[in-house]
């Protein structure tokens, strides 16, 4: 993580209402990207991540190794490796497979050029989840996201205001998506093996998944509460719905959701995703046929589908929480898409209208409106829930007062010109 991201995160567990039910954060490291440029270090955090076979990963680490590659760095991987098996039932061309699996990825890993900042979140998340596994923790969570802790129209609220404790909404969803997804794994005698506690998608894909699959496959819980899970939503789920007259329904192309903001992964889940990769260099880097560089297949898609197609149910051991614990931050820059900043936060909008508590599906959102117009009063009961730094809560107002939103920087811009 960067510095101010992670004194944020380490911010906003310390507030008084998350640090009752919270331990403090334990932080995996970043990746720069300008740091797996050499074939020696994207290497190793290739190994780290775990996607290198074991024999080859124990000879790049080897101290033999670190002499090879300073007398010769462009023959040093060839050298390191002379003596290791490639590994066999590899999948992709004859040329590649004929390879060692860390010979492939480098080659194709060398030219990634813009990419290479998907990579490096790629192992990050996959050091990260080596960790949870290890450790036993409870969910990963990207440095990007921000909790609701502002619980004043909450149902749970209210039944436990006569308790010394402070209400935590944050928490409280956690648990409460915990407690649907055992019930469903006892009802349907399918284990989970990917949860999610953040997530997102575009507005078209969320309005499709939640007026239509959610209305449909949403685990119905014993006590009646609409805080529950739903299995990991596919393109194959909303054209099928759509062939068979899903209310209002609007697909926008890509995958109907995304986002690895808060999730928890099983040790086979986790398995389950390395022992694919290993098998597999296309499936994490890919060229088409008139592409110059590879490109980096996205962390958040890799997981759901390798979970998915590993496992017999496919994505039914995969639950998604109705009511997300975590929401992407306000125009916080994006480290690989600030284009779509904007974009970002106009979903998280319509996410929070759509599962907030304090709203039903049909609340005052216009389902033909796609203007970045709001309801004010609606803006601040929904963004002044959730922890924000101050930045955040001046770019929130201006959302709220102008109907738009601005970057960081134009608003340290405009603090300059008031002063």
């Amino acid at each position: 993580m960067g510095s101010q991201r992670q004194e944020y995160i380490e911010q906003m567990f310390a507030n008084e209402t998350m640090r009752q039910y919270f331990e403090s954060p334990v932080f995996s490291q970043g990746i720069p990207s300008r740091s797996i440029r050499s074939q020696m270090a994207l290497l190793r955090h290739a190994g780290k991540a775990g996607i290198l076979p074991d024999d080859e990963w124990a000879a790049i680490r080897s101290p033999r190794a670190k002499t090879l590659f300073e007398e010769d760095g462009a023959t040093f991987l060839e050298k390191c490796l002379e003596e290791v098996p490639v590994e066999s039932g590899r999948h992709g061309a004859p040329h590649d497979t004929k390879l060692h699996f860390a010979r492939e990825l480098w080659q194709k890993g060398k030219s990634l050029n813009r990419q290479r900042s998907v990579l490096a979140c790629t192992f990050a998340h996959l050091i990260a989840m080596k960790t949870l596994v290890k450790n036993d923790y409870d969910f990963i969570l990207e440095d990007n996201v921000r909790a609701p802790i502002d619980s004043t129209l909450s149902e749970d609220a209210e039944i436990l205001s006569e308790t010394d404790e402070e209400f935590c909404e944050c928490a409280m969803r956690i648990w409460n998506t915990i407690e649907a997804s055992k019930e469903m794994e006892e009802e349907t005698g399918v284990s989970c093996h990917l949860r999610y506690y953040g997530w997102l998608g575009s507005r078209p894909n969320l309005r499709a998944v939640y007026d239509n699959f959610v209305n449909i496959h949403k685990f119905q819980k014993a006590d009646g509460d609409k805080r529950t899970v739903f299995p990991y939503v596919v393109n194959t789920d909303i054209d099928e719905m759509k062939l068979n007259g899903g209310d209002n329904l609007q697909k926008a192309g890509g995958t109907p959701l995304w986002g690895a903001y808060a999730y928890w992964i099983s040790a086979e889940g986790h398995k389950a995703i390395i022992s694919s990769l290993q098998k597999d260099v296309g499936s994490l880097l890919w060229k088409g046929k008139r592409m110059r560089c590879y490109q980096v297949k996205p962390v958040d898609k890799i997981i759901p589908r390798k979970v998915a197609s590993y496992f017999s149910d496919g994505c039914k051991h995969i639950h998604v929480a109705t009511h997300p614990a975590f929401f992407r931050a306000p125009m916080l820059t994006s480290q690989i898409h600030s284009k779509w900043d904007a974009a970002f936060c106009s979903s998280t909008e319509f996410q929070m209208k759509r599962c907030d508590n304090v709203y039903e599906s049909s609340d005052g959102c216009d389902e033909n409106d796609e203007s970045t117009e709001v309801n004010n009063d609606e803006e601040k009961l929904k963004w002044r829930r959730l922890w924000l730094t101050a930045e955040e809560r001046q770019i929130v107002e201006h959302r709220i007062e102008h109907g738009l939103w601005i970057t960081m920087a134009e608003l340290k811009e405009q603090a300059q010109n008031a002063s």
